[in-house]
C-alpha cells in the first residue's frame, strides 16, 4: 500500500545567514520584538518594530501570500514567545531568527546603529540605580549609618519593580528630555503599542 509523501514542515527557527538570504530574496520579512528605544539604538534594515510589551496574536501582522515573517529580538528570548504563540494560533509563517540581533551582528550580516541615540531603558536604570547604591554607601560609610536606610529604601524599590513589572524609575527618566524622541518603525510610522508618539 503506497502512501503520499508528506510535505517538510519548515522548522519554528533558522539562522541569521539564512534569514538575510530569505529576506534578499524577498521571501521574507523581519519583525523586531524589541522596545522603540532598543530599535532606534540599533536594528536591521527594514524591520518592521512590533513591541513585545503590546504584543497580541490579533495584532501581530498578517500573514503574505509567498512569505515568512521571521521574528527578532536582541538575544531570542522574546522573540522565542512571539514565535511560539504565533504557532500555536496556527501560523506556520512565522519563524524565529537564532541568536536576535546579537547573533545576526556575529554572522557579520548588516546592523543600523546610531551612537546618538539614548541608550535602552532598562541600562539607563541600572546605571541610575547602580550610581545611587554606589553614592549611598560611600555617604554611609563616610557620613552617617543612617543612609543604609536609603540603600534599603532603593533595594526594596527595585524588588516591587521586579514583582509588579512597574518600575517608577523607568517611568521618571522616560520623561528626560534626551528620551522625548519619537520613535518610528523603519517604514516610518509611529512605532505600534499605545497608538501615539511620544513628542
Amino acid at each position: 500500500m503506497s502512501t503520499l509523501p508528506v510535505a517538510p514542515v519548515a522548522s519554528a527557527s533558522l539562522a541569521p545567514a539564512e534569514a538575510a538570504r530569505l529576506v534578499a530574496e524577498g521571501r521574507a520579512s523581519i519583525v523586531d520584538v524589541r522596545e522603540p528605544d532598543e530599535h532606534r539604538r540599533e536594528h536591521v534594515a527594514g524591520a518592521a518594530l512590533h513591541p513585545t510589551s503590546a504584543f497580541s496574536v490579533s495584532g501581530f501582522p498578517a500573514a503574505m501570500p509567498g512569505r515568512e515573517l521571521l521574528v527578532m529580538c536582541r538575544s531570542g528570548g522574546r522573540a522565542g514567545k512571539v514565535t511560539e504563540a504565533m504557532r500555536a494560533s496556527g501560523r506556520g509563517d512565522v519563524r524565529l531568527i537564532e541568536g536576535g540581533l546579537s547573533g545576526w551582528s556575529q554572522a557579520g550580516l548588516p546592523v543600523v546603529r546610531d551612537a546618538s541615540a539614548p541608550l535602552p531603558m532598562m541600562r539607563q536604570v541600572m546605571i541610575t540605580v547602580g550610581t545611587m547604591l554606589l553614592g549611598l554607601t560611600v555617604l554611609a560609610w563616610q557620613v552617617s549609618p543612617w543612609f543604609l536606610a536609603a540603600i534599603g529604601a532603593v533595594s526594596c524599590g527595585l524588588l516591587f519593580a521586579g514583582v509588579t513589572g512597574i518600575c517608577a524609575l523607568a517611568g521618571l527618566l522616560s520623561r528626560m528630555p534626551w528620551n522625548r524622541v519619537k520613535p518610528v518603525t523603519a517604514s516610518g510610522s509611529c512605532a505600534t503599542g499605545g497608538g501615539r508618539c511620544a513628542r
